[in-house]
């Protein structure tokens, strides 16, 4: 007697492709920084607006900040899979840009080796960090991240000494343009 994979190679091709998938590892621990989004529009403190189109998953969380905002999607990514944004602040009163994705893994282990990577350019001030998610705010690991006039690779490594429920989180505290591309959460084994 044939097996019924004999008898169905589609079926054997699928289940085995439908096999495969379940054991591949997620590429983020974040929603992906791809290229599903949409337009959005927010008021920010002074009568100031935050506007433009953010990756789906990713959020401006500015409006408590006099400052305006622009976010747009750009064709010219670092390379062809990677989905590029550029963030461009003007009129800073008080406060600062905060993009970051509150869906997602939140909680990271004790012990447990983290990496944020992803592609910068532009020469604003930018850093990059794991913030709690309430009061009093605070980061508990944070880099200065640097580009410039090419798209450049960035590396934010962090393993906490104690369980912690956190956020990652993208500052800009002065007027200026960065562009953002490709940006993934993995652990390192």
């Amino acid at each position: 007697m044939k097996s019924i994979f004999h008898r169905t190679p589609l079926l054997a091709l699928l289940l085995a492709g439908f096999a495969a998938s379940g054991q591949e590892k997620p590429v983020s621990l974040l929603p992906a920084f791809g290229t599903e989004g949409s337009d959005f529009t927010a008021k920010a403190q002074g009568g100031k607006t935050i506007k433009g189109w953010l990756p789906t998953g990713w959020d401006d969380n500015s409006g408590w900040a006099q400052l305006a905002v622009a976010y747009t999607k750009l064709k010219d990514g670092p390379k062809e899979s990677a989905t590029a944004l550029r963030i461009e602040v003007k009129e800073l009163g008080e406060g600062q840009l905060q993009l970051t994705s509150f869906s997602g893994k939140r909680v990271f282990k004790k012990g447990v080796k983290h990496v944020v990577e992803g592609w910068l350019r532009g020469s604003a001030d930018f850093k990059v960090g794991m913030r709690q998610p309430g009061e009093p705010y605070e980061f508990y690991a944070e880099q200065e991240l640097s580009g410039g006039k090419e798209w450049k690779a960035f590396k934010f490594e962090f393993k906490f000494e104690a369980d912690k429920e956190a956020l990652l989180m993208f500052v800009m505290a002065g007027n200026g343009t960065v562009d953002l591309a490709g940006v993934v959460v993995r652990e390192v084994k």
